[in-house]
């Protein structure tokens, strides 16, 4: 889904803001800079999280993106410091890593493999010499499906969960 599932995920950070809090849109230059430090290129619905959100977190789960231009020390959810960070500790380089469960498995972009759109699918990252496994086609249905369950979202998208 792609662009689309990205823009239904967006769509429900907005209707429930209040269960949010993200660092707030990243300007062209500083997400280019995050590539650059990488040396990879942002699949187009990560990039958009970036460019809109920042980083954050909403009803409990965190997305690690840009904070600022500082790549060389940060804590989470600076995604780029992490990814950087963990790569000394031997991450493949091209994964990005964009969330945790909680529990030691990351989940990254594996930017080694594009689809025809130039999406990246999300993949689970269990143990260190665990291989990959794929959890999402792109990182637009990684973000909808994950704040969807953490949301309890209803029919009309707002959040169903007793406050």
């Amino acid at each position: 889904m792609g662009m689309q599932a990205m823009e239904a995920a967006l769509q429900l950070v907005k209707k429930n803001a209040n269960a949010g809090r993200f660092a707030g849109p990243r300007n062209l230059e500083l997400v280019t800079a995050a590539e650059s430090a990488l040396a990879v290129q942002f699949p187009p619905t990560y990039r958009r999280f970036l460019l809109e959100l920042g980083a954050g977190d909403i009803a409990g789960e965190e997305f690690y993106g840009i904070i600022g231009p500082n790549f060389d020390h940060g804590r989470v959810p600076n995604g780029i410091w992490l990814t950087l960070n963990e790569r000394r500790n031997g991450l493949p380089k091209p994964l990005v890593i964009v969330s945790s469960s909680g529990d030691g498995i990351w989940y990254a972009v594996d930017t080694s493999v594009a689809d025809a759109s130039g999406e990246s699918p999300v993949v689970a990252l269990p143990l260190p010499q665990s291989a990959p496994k794929q959890i999402a086609s792109d990182f637009g249905d990684f973000f909808l499906s994950t704040i969807s369950k953490a949301l309890a979202v209803d029919a009309s998208g707002h959040c169903s969960k007793a406050r």
